[in-house]
């Protein structure tokens, strides 16, 4: 029965997803995640983690920095005029010289997205996650145990769930 799936049935395992640090650069962060797409997982999100902030003596989970946070960054740190041509001229200056230091010096605390209410917990239902998503407009959730990350579950990992209800 579709109804009585727990999110830790269809979740990514965290030992399955790409993980990075608050006070990694943006640069390290894409190098994370272009590798783990070179190893020909999917992922388009890293999960961030505080060396700071521990719980249970584990490191805890801050934030996710999706493939659309870092494009913000990098618009924010190109964009200084108004118009095509201007961004390619303000990208282009970043070319001359190392493109992975200048805008990318970001700390990738500075543009995650942070853990307000946008998580659940592995023993919860399926059709909670999905509302969840839905209402705080996200295709993925980090799943806990308590107050331990566990894993994630994304929007794509509900599709069989979804079309076993129809």
């Amino acid at each position: 029965m579709p109804g009585t799936k727990k999110v830790k049935e269809l979740m990514v395992p965290l030992s399955e997803y790409p993980v990075v640090y608050d006070t990694d650069s943006l640069k390290e962060a894409i190098l994370v995640l272009k590798k783990y797409m070179a190893g020909g997982k999917g992922h388009r999100s890293l999960l961030v983690f505080s060396k700071s902030k521990k719980v249970g003596g584990e490191e805890q989970l801050v934030g996710i920095l999706t493939v659309r946070d870092i494009l913000n960054a990098i618009k924010a740190n190109t964009l200084s005029y108004n118009g095509a041509e201007l961004f390619e001229i303000s990208w282009s200056k970043f070319y001359h010289r190392d493109p992975l230091k200048e805008p990318f010096i970001t700390k990738v605390g500075d543009v995650i997205r942070p853990l307000v209410q946008a998580f659940v917990q592995s023993n919860q239902d399926v059709t909670g996650a999905i509302r969840l998503m839905m209402t705080k407009n996200v295709s993925l959730l980090p799943v806990f145990e308590g107050k331990k990350a566990v894993g994630v579950i994304r929007a794509i990992d509900l599709l069989d769930y979804l079309g076993a209800m129809i």
